[in-house]
């Protein structure tokens, strides 16, 4: 799915930047997750979108993470574009938390 499409049908776009192997991430995942299909239900799905931005080692990890979640995702392959999103956006979050 396009970022155009997906902008056309939500009025929100969130981007998920988490990994499986960080405990802080494995703690949140479900409480996002939770948050999302009970807004999603009452919302009718038209509000929000969530896309998982993956910081996993591996291929195998991704796919096991990403299929507890009910979000969009970058595709695992996509390592430019996630390297990309992280120097635009995390780096921003480490400057505010440090």
């Amino acid at each position: 799915m396009s970022t155009a499409a997906i902008a056309a049908t939500k009025k929100h776009i969130l981007l998920y930047f988490s990994a499986s192997w960080g405990p802080p991430c494995q703690r949140f995942t479900p409480k996002l997750i939770d948050f999302f299909d009970t807004y999603s239900a009452a919302t009718n799905n038209t509000d929000i979108e969530i896309i998982f931005i993956s910081s996993d080692r591996d291929e195998a990890s991704f796919n096991a993470y990403f299929a507890k979640m009910p979000f969009l995702a970058l595709p695992y392959a996509q390592r430019d574009r996630v390297v990309s999103l992280h120097r635009r956006w995390l780096r921003w979050v480490v400057d505010v938390w440090t």
